[in-house]
C-alpha cells in the first residue's frame, strides 16, 4: 500500500440501538475516557443525546479505542478523504436485529443502528506505538422515521479524556509528522452538525455512505488471523440472507495500491464523490455521475463521468476557464482535477470537509484520465 495515499489507520463505524427510552443520564462507569465498568453500549432516548461519549459505552476504553464486547471493527475498501486524518471504524448491531442484504445498492439498517467513526491525527506516522491524537468521533443514529438518521459529533479534549457533544462545529489547530517525516499542520475542522447533510443526505434521506457490499468486501484481523468481513457478519447471523462467495461481490480495489488505474480511479470516484454526484445526493442536478457503477468505461455512458461533457452548474470561476470535465488523456485540461488541487473557496472539490488538497488522490485522477484513450473534445 502507498502510506502517502492511505489514512495512517483506517477508520471507525460503530451501529448502535436505541435500547433504551429513558431519559436519565446511565452511570458511566470509568472516569473521563478511561476503562468502563460497563461493556454494551447505552443509547440514548431519541432526540436526547447523551452529553459525552462515554455514556454510549461504545468503548471499554475510549481513549485507547477499545471496543465493547459486542462491537465489530471493521475496515473499507476506499476511504474517503479526510484532510489526513487516521480513522477507524466499528459495527455494533442491536440483540435481534440484521442488516438488510442489497448487492450492489446501499445496506439498510435497523431503527436504532448508529454509524460512528473516529478521527484523529498520528503523533508521527512513521511509528504508530507512539498513537493518535484524537480530535473527534462522528455518529449517525438511526432513529425513527420521519427523522429517520441524526448527526452528533462529539469533540476530544486536550488530555484525550473526554469527548464532548460539539453542535456548532469547532477548528482544532494540529501539528503531526508525516510518513516521509515532514512535520504538517492543519487548522482542523470539525463539522456542524447541518454540514453532515451534505453528504449523507437531507433530514429524512439521510444514509450511511460506506455500508456496502463494495466497501465491506475485505479481510479483517478478528484475533485468529484474516476473515472475510462479510463472512464474519454471516458467522454471527447479522444478515438478513446468505449473500454470495466473496469471488461474486462487487468490490471495490484499494485506490492507494497497485492494479489497475481504471480500477483505482473509479474506487477513488466512488468513495469520495459519488455521495454527491450520483443519482442522488446534494449535485444530482449536474448530471455528473461519479458512483462505481457509472463510470464503467465499458458498460456506461463516457458522458456520465464527465467525458467531454460540459458542466451543468459550475458556480463562480468552477470551471477553472476550461470547457469540460474530462478530456480523455489530457488531465491539464480537465476541470474534474482543476478544482481537485485548489482551495479556492467556490472552486475547490469536494465543497466541505477537507482544509488540505489530497496530493496522492489528485495524482490518482491524472493517471486516470491520462490513461483514457486520447480524445480531444469539441
Amino acid at each position: 500500500m502507498n502510506k502517502a495515499f492511505a489514512s495512517p489507520i483506517r477508520g471507525a463505524l460503530v451501529l448502535v440501538t436505541l435500547l433504551a427510552a429513558c431519559s436519565s443520564s446511565p452511570e458511566t462507569g470509568g472516569a473521563g475516557g478511561g476503562p468502563s465498568a460497563i461493556t454494551e453500549p447505552t443509547p440514548a432516548p431519541e432526540g436526547s443525546p447523551w452529553d459525552t461519549l462515554d455514556q454510549w459505552h461504545f468503548f471499554t476504553d475510549a481513549a485507547t479505542q477499545t471496543p465493547s464486547a459486542s462491537v465489530i471493527p471493521y475496515d473499507v475498501n476506499a476511504p474517503l478523504f479526510s484532510d489526513y486524518t487516521a480513522k477507524r471504524r466499528f459495527l455494533w448491531l442491536p440483540k435481534g436485529t440484521k442488516i438488510g442484504w442489497q448487492d450492489t445498492e446501499r445496506w439498510s439498517f435497523p431503527v436504532g443502528a448508529v454509524l460512528i467513526k473516529n478521527f484523529g491525527y498520528p503523533i508521527d506516522a512513521r511509528d504508530p506505538t507512539k498513537g493518535i491524537r484524537l480530535l473527534e468521533t462522528r455518529l449517525l443514529v438511526h432513529e425513527s422515521d420521519p427523522a429517520g438518521w441524526v448527526s452528533h459529533t462529539y469533540e476530544w479534549d486536550a488530555a484525550q479524556k473526554t469527548a464532548t457533544i460539539k453542535v456548532a462545529g469547532d477548528t482544532i489547530d494540529m501539528t503531526w509528522i508525516d510518513e516521509k517525516g515532514a512535520t504538517r499542520t492543519n487548522a482542523y475542522e470539525v463539522p456542524n452538525t447541518n454540514v453532515c447533510q451534505e453528504c449523507h443526505g437531507k433530514t429524512g434521506k439521510t444514509s450511511s455512505l460506506a455500508g456496502r457490499t463494495r466497501q465491506w468486501n475485505r479481510d479483517h484481523d478478528y484475533g485468529k488471523g484474516p476473515e472475510n468481513q462479510i463472512d464474519h457478519l454471516v458467522a454471527l447471523g447479522l444478515l438478513d440472507v446468505a449473500p454470495p462467495p466473496a469471488a461474486q461481490r462487487q468490490t471495490l480495489i484499494d485506490p492507494s495500491g497497485t492494479g489497475d488505474v481504471g480500477e483505482r480511479g473509479r474506487a477513488y470516484l466512488d468513495a469520495n464523490c459519488s455521495h454527491c454526484h450520483g443519482v442522488i445526493g446534494l449535485a444530482k442536478g449536474t448530471a455528473l455521475r461519479l458512483d462505481y457503477d457509472h463510470t464503467d468505461p465499458i458498460k456506461g455512458d463516457s458522458t456520465d463521468f464527465g467525458v467531454c461533457k460540459s458542466p451543468a452548474s459550475a458556480g463562480a470561476g468552477g470551471t477553472c476557464g476550461l470547457s469540460f470535465d474530462v478530456v480523455p488523456g489530457h488531465a491539464d485540461q480537465s476541470i474534474l482535477v482543476c478544482r481537485m488541487e485548489t482551495l479556492t473557496a467556490k472552486v475547490t472539490m469536494p465543497p466541505v470537509g477537507h482544509k488540505l488538497v489530497h496530493d496522492e488522490g489528485v495524482a490518482l485522477m491524472k493517471a486516470w484520465i491520462d490513461a483514457m484513450p486520447e480524445h480531444l473534445c469539441q
